[in-house]
This record gives structure tokens, sequence and C-alpha cells, in this order.
């Protein structure tokens, strides 16, 4: 019956998620035409890339797939949970969200592709197959946040900015649990099993 009303929400959300998805791809379009048009600002951004992901490989060097497992699994979550419920601010944080993960993934795209790598490939190795979990997980957080915000503004029709609310916040709740799941599976493949998909990169 849960599992039910968990894909209720999603069918009740769709509008969301789609907009979850227009967010997330114009930060990717954008992104990699803004880069390919200005090699200037590539290196700029390339030179604050290389800085994340510095500190990022500070954190996960020698470390087991066991804990790199846990490293992910609550880095993600803890992005999730700000991202659905700090959607009260206008909707704000989780536009953002969307915005600048795409942005991310144009950037290692444009990056790939002006190294000679074989960007499909690599991005079918490398996102992919922990993407499959992780991605529905994170729009799904991106559209519950963004309806909180906007509900803050425009409450439901026939229904107080309380109620609206409740209802909203119930609908985090109730989803909350698919999600922790949909992120758990996907630091486990991202720990244990995409390290091996891109071993021939490296």
């Amino acid at each position: 019956m849960k599992l039910e009303k968990f894909f209720l929400t999603l069918k009740e959300n769709r509008s969301w998620l789609i907009l979850a998805i227009f967010f997330f791809i114009g930060g990717f379009i954008l992104t990699y035409l803004s880069l390919s048009q200005d090699p200037e600002f590539f290196t700029f951004i390339e030179e604050t890339f290389q800085t994340v992901l510095a500190e990022l490989e500070d954190e996960v060097i020698d470390i087991s797939p066991l804990q790199m497992f846990f490293f992910y699994f609550t880095r993600n979550l803890t992005a999730i949970l700000y991202i659905s419920f700090l959607g009260i601010v206008l909707g704000i944080p989780s536009l953002f969200s969307a915005i600048v993960n795409g942005s991310v993934l144009g950037l290692l795209t444009f990056q790939l592709s002006r190294q000679g790598v074989a960007t499909v490939p690599f991005l079918l190795a490398g996102i992919v197959p922990h993407g499959i979990f992780e991605f529905p997980a994170f729009f799904l957080s991106v559209a519950l946040g963004l309806k909180l915000g906007y509900h803050v503004v425009f409450p439901l029709p026939n229904l107080s900015r309380g109620h609206t609310l409740r209802k909203i916040f119930g609908e985090v709740f109730s989803s909350l649990p698919y999600i922790v799941v949909l992120i758990a599976l996907a630091a486990l493949v991202e720990a244990f099993i995409t390290p091996l998909f891109l071993a021939s990169y490296f």
C-alpha cells in the first residue's frame, strides 16, 4: 500500500519532476556551450573544478570500498535532505542544486571531449551505473523542494498555507524511505562497481 502511495506521489508531481529535469539539462547545456565559446572561462572553471576534485580525492584516497560506500551515502543523503527541506526558502536551494549539478556534468563532458576521451563510453561507465538509482532520488528531491518553495507563496487551491505545507511535507517524509534506498543502492554501485568500469581509463 505504501509503495502505491509513493507511485501516486510521483504521478501527482510529474510536472515538478519535468521541471527539475529541465533545470538540470539547462545547466548542462548552458555550461557546455559557454565553455565551448570562451576558452578563458574554461581555464578558470577547470582550476576551480580541479581544486574540488583534489579535496574530494584527499577524502576518499586509501579507503576501502566499504568506507567509500558510507562516504558517498552520507554525502548524498545530506545533500538530498537539504534539497528537499530547504526548498521552503522559495525553492531557491533546490533550483540552484539542479542547475549546478547539470553544470558539473556539462563541465565534465566538455573536459573529456577536450582531452580526446571517448565521452559517451566514459559517461556510460562512470555515471550511468549508479546514476540509474541516484538521478531518480535527486530529481524527486528537487521536484518536492521546488513544489514546497512555490506553495509557500501560492497555497494549494482551497487550502490554507499551513495545510498546504503540511501536505507537501507529508509527501517529502513518505518519499524519504524510497529515496534513502535509492541513495544507498547508488552508493553501493559507485563504491564497488563503478571503479571496475572506469579501470580501463586510468
